[in-house]
């Protein structure tokens, strides 16, 4: 009896704690004063404690679908718009040489998604004699150094600020130039009481997204983990000798893990494991009732609504709307119209600091964008589905109002649009179809007549 209750005393003294970690992600305290921190001898304003937010911003950015989803759509749209402009050395540097490996449109559309990812974003100004060639500069690689003055003067940058043995590369911030030619532009907007680093425009749906990254991480490990779902295992493992101690007991612990379990590293839906002393006994589950149907739908659809309001940014165009909802075709007029001028705006930031690179040389020039529309009705969309009759005249610009007697006898535009229509179908700009459904809205008359009208 004596040695029985020495054996569970010791065997008390080996138990161990297994901890369960908080991962969220804080927003940085822009009240505090910003850290400085010293890598490989070079002093850099940090973004946070540890140097690495832009890296969980990037990886939250990657995990939220919605978030994802909302920042590529704004970015493809900022690269659509064609260029508008009187200088023609201009139109080709930006279309066809702005550097070896892309053009405006890729820059752009990089530049758009690393200010709407992080907050804020780089271009890299290289001149080689009297040409100028123009980079993105990933926004994840770059740090602020230390400066004494009202602005940063120079910035360093690593491809992994993970790995301290990576010696970042320093460079010289706009408007000077090093002795290579180069200088980095930095491309921000401001905000109230922003310090050097500014926060992302979704930072008031940060946690919004996080919840979203773990909704989904959680429904991945219930899928994995199968029968061991939100559950405590009481398990004896035996007697653990002195010689194997608390390495012993890990050691078996892990062996069971394996053996019931997943293996993403994922802690949702899994069981914890709870060594049990004294006497060996049978294993003992304590298991706790979930919902499985539709877990976190309605949470999900909260986020996600958050998500794409913080963007300042619409459902429709991140490609986020319900089936059918394409039918309410005011509410995609009114929201292109909106997001047009996000887009141009973007659009016109990003070519200021281009133009601070061409300043001085014969790239110098005013840039206009024409953005077209997503709703391309007569290419993409079947009109007759979604548009009344009055909705479908209007759009082309014809009365609402005329009978239909009356349609027959066509007006000085009636004939133009007829001439030009029949023009792009033979151009091949037009099919047939397209061709029978403008003719038919215009005129108001049948597609059978339109069609007989193209084929004559």
């Amino acid at each position: 009896m004596q040695k029985k209750n020495q054996k569970k005393q010791r065997s008390q003294q080996r138990q161990i704690n297994f901890p369960i970690s908080n991962n969220v992600i804080q927003l940085p305290d822009y009240t505090e004063k910003e850290k400085i921190i010293t890598k490989q001898g070079i002093r850099l304003i940090s973004t946070t404690d540890n140097n690495l937010f832009p890296q969980k911003v990037s990886k939250l950015a990657k995990e939220s679908s919605t978030l994802k989803a909302v920042i590529n759509s704004f970015a493809e749209y900022v690269s659509y718009g064609s260029i508008l402009t009187e200088n023609q050395a201009l139109e080709s540097k930006l279309t066809d040489d702005l550097n070896k490996y892309y053009n405006w449109f890729e820059l752009s559309k990089r530049v758009a998604k690393d200010r709407r990812t992080y907050g804020y974003g780089f271009i890299e100004s290289v001149r080689i004699g009297g040409e100028v060639f123009i980079y993105h500069l990933d926004a994840s690689k770059v740090r602020f150094c230390e400066y004494d003055g009202e602005h940063p003067e120079q910035v360093a940058i690593s491809k992994d600020w993970n790995d301290n043995r990576i010696e970042p590369i320093q460079r010289t911030l706009y408007p000077n130039y090093d002795e290579e030619g180069r200088t980095i532009i930095p491309i921000f907007e401001y905000e109230s009481g922003q310090n050097d680093y500014p926060l992302p425009i979704w930072s008031g749906a940060f946690y919004d997204a996080q919840v979203e990254s773990l909704i989904g991480q959680y429904n991945a490990n219930q899928f994995e983990n199968g029968v061991t779902l939100s559950s405590i295992l009481l398990f004896d493992f035996g007697d653990v000798t002195d010689e194997n101690g608390e390495d012993g007991l890990k050691d078996k612990k892990y062996k069971l893990e394996q053996n019931i379990k997943g293996t993403s590293g994922g802690r949702s839906g899994k069981s914890l494991i709870v060594p049990k002393t004294g006497d060996v006994q049978p294993p003992e589950y304590v298991t706790y009732p979930m919902n499985k149907e539709g877990s976190f739908m309605d949470l999900q659809k909260m986020v996600e609504n958050n998500i794409v309001k913080a963007c300042s940014w619409f459902r429709s165009l991140a490609g986020l709307e319900s089936a059918g909802a394409l039918g309410n075709n005011q509410q995609l007029r009114n929201e292109w119209e909106l997001a047009e001028r996000l887009i141009q705006n973007e659009q016109d930031v990003i070519m200021d600091a281009v133009q601070k690179a061409f300043q001085g040389t014969i790239y110098e020039g005013e840039v206009e964008f024409n953005n077209q529309s997503p709703i391309d009705l007569a290419a993409v969309l079947d009109v007759n589905a979604i548009l009344s009759l009055e909705e479908k005249r209007e759009l082309f610009g014809y009365s609402t109002e005329e009978k239909q007697e009356s349609k027959i006898a066509l007006n000085g535009a009636q004939v133009t649009s007829l001439v030009e229509v029949v023009g792009k179908l033979s151009l091949g700009e037009l099919t047939e179809n397209q061709a029978v459904q403008i003719i038919s809205i215009a005129l108001g008359i049948s597609e059978e007549e339109a069609r007989k009208i193209v084929q004559e």
